[in-house]
């Protein structure tokens, strides 16, 4: 064993001999400062594999018997605070990975109300408020020069992700607001942000390193349902940070992309609600749905096909996220064609709530406003079949919502396919829905889609038109001929030809009635 190792567990042996033993605060004090040599910070340094040693081998076991020591009277063996400052310095100025699980690990040991679990709950808070778990993240992220453990991490991930519900259970009423869920992991946001600005300074100073366990941290955050507190203070810092480097693009795809497979959903759903705008989702997500299997089938079949509970601003973000980029929009042309294929399904009309249907027509709307005419062109046949389909199980519908639905989106399929014939129109109530619908299929000014303008009241489509719909719903441009003498503001019943009855007569079959009896019988046949 080299000399200088041996010397370090020898002076950690008889420190922790003396901790336990001694009551003098001479003693004490002298016996602190010593192995607090060992944490760098002081005018007497040690050596560096000394440090090593002590940080690596050593520092739990020294935690764990300051711990053991915390009481009143210990605290008070020094005048002035004195001892309680340098017993908290070891906490806050170690590794900061050993020092949180000890912590963790006391608390959670201390049974009942105490002097110890108050004092170790209140250091926690501190340990929180000066960014020290910022400083744990930071260190995961480092380059490892030595053999990782696995396990260490994975209690480590658990404690700072469960913090709230662990100091929940053991301090109960006593309980600290620093731990409330909703004041702790928007914290953890924050912390989070800290980590990856280190991240990113290591990479300009060229050394390698890794977000796998924040990465870890986010999915397991978004995963038990606390997504909306931590990403609120996440993804507007990010927003921000991306929007002039490619650097921090590049460690944002990188953190997303290393989240575990079960928390995809969670963090994909919890991301596309707190971006603002696509061009936002597009920097923080990059081309991941073109990498992740897991990631494509959320976006493109999840959150569009099998849900429906998500808001328009959720909708447009996410599709106008795949229309930002050439490798990205291929999907979006095969999500128009799976929610047409569901548009046009007279099962799905059936047995679908209104709520569902109203949201798959948003959608379809959305991608219509982000596709450009060749785009269209190329897929003309499929579109005009879904329509045809969807349009006629849905005006067969006794629901006047599901039939404003299909005359809606046959009418925008239509003057997208058809941008220089006649436009398609019917007779639809000009309500809050279907202004809303309408306003979804404006094409974006800034993509490659041609322009289509819509009046409130659309021009009406000839019978001749190339798109054949039920004659109901049709308008001609043509008025109807009026029949000759007839007036044009009767009713149309009124304009039928009658029929002629000049030689009808009355037949009489029986004779007739001279009793009331009669009457009734004859009431009766």
């Amino acid at each position: 064993m080299d000399p200088a190792l041996s010397a370090v567990r020898l002076t950690v042996q008889e420190a922790i001999h003396i901790l336990s033993s001694s009551e003098d605060a001479g003693h004490i004090l002298s016996t602190l400062g010593t192995l607090k040599r060992y944490l760098g910070g002081t005018e007497d340094p040690v050596l560096p594999e000394e440090k090593e040693e002590f940080a690596t081998v050593h520092f739990s076991a020294v935690l764990r018997c300051l711990v053991s020591k915390l009481s009143p009277g210990w605290l008070e063996l020094s005048p002035g605070g004195q001892l309680e400052r340098l017993w908290e310095s070891f906490f806050l100025d170690g590794p900061p990975d050993q020092a949180f699980l000890v912590l963790m690990e006391a608390i959670e040991s201390t049974a009942g109300p105490s002097f110890r679990l108050m004092k170790m709950a209140q250091l926690l808070d501190t340990f929180l408020s000066t960014g020290r778990v910022a400083a744990l993240m930071e260190e995961q992220c480092r380059p490892q020069t030595k053999p990782s453990f696995p396990l260490f991490q994975e209690t480590l991930l658990s404690k700072v992700v469960g913090l709230p519900d662990l100091l929940g259970n053991c301090l109960q009423r006593d309980n600290l607001t620093q731990f409330f869920p909703q004041n702790y992991f928007p914290l953890l946001g924050q912390e989070v942000v800290q980590a990856l600005k280190a991240v990113v300074n290591f990479l300009q100073d060229g050394l390698d390193c890794s977000v796998s366990f924040v990465s870890r941290v986010l999915g397991k955050v978004c995963i038990q349902g606390r997504k909306r507190e931590i990403l609120s203070v996440l993804v507007p810092q990010l927003t921000v940070l991306t929007q002039d480097s490619c650097l921090w693009q590049r460690v944002c795809w990188r953190l997303v992309e290393q989240v575990p497979d079960r928390a995809v959903e969670a963090v994909l759903t919890g991301l596309v609600e707190a971006a603002p705008r696509p061009e936002v989702l597009s920097r923080l997500l990059g081309n991941l749905v073109v990498k992740n299997k897991k990631a494509r089938f959320v976006v493109t079949r999840k959150l569009l096909l099998l849900q429906y509970q998500h808001t328009t601003p959720m909708v447009q973000s996410l599709l106008g996220y795949l229309a930002l980029d050439s490798q990205r929009r291929p999907l979006l042309i095969q999500v128009l064609k799976e929610l047409l294929e569901t548009w046009g399904c007279s099962s799905a009309v059936r047995h679908t709530p209104l709520e569902q249907q109203c949201y798959i027509s948003k959608a379809i709307l959305v991608c219509l406003a982000h596709l450009g005419e060749p785009e269209l062109q190329d897929i003309r046949d499929e579109l005009l079949a879904s329509m045809m389909a969807g349009v006629k199980c849905r005006l067969d519908s006794s629901l006047p919502p599901v039939r404003r639905l299909g005359m809606i989106v046959a009418e925008v399929i239509s003057s997208r396919i058809h941008p220089e014939g006649p436009l398609l129109k019917f007779q639809y109530e000009d309500d809050e829905m279907s202004r809303e619908l309408l306003a979804l299929a404006t094409p974006e000014p800034a993509g490659d889609c041609s322009s289509v303008s819509r009046g409130p009241s659309p021009a009406p489509v000839d019978t001749e038109s190339p798109v054949e719909m039920p004659e109901k719903a049709v308008e001609s441009d043509v008025p109807p001929t009026q029949p000759q003498g007839s007036d044009s503001e009767l009713d149309s019943d009124d304009e039928f030809i009658p029929y002629d009855m000049s030689g009808d007569r009355e037949l009489k079959s029986s004779k007739e009635p001279l009793y009331i009896r009669d009457c009734v019988e004859g009431g009766l046949r």
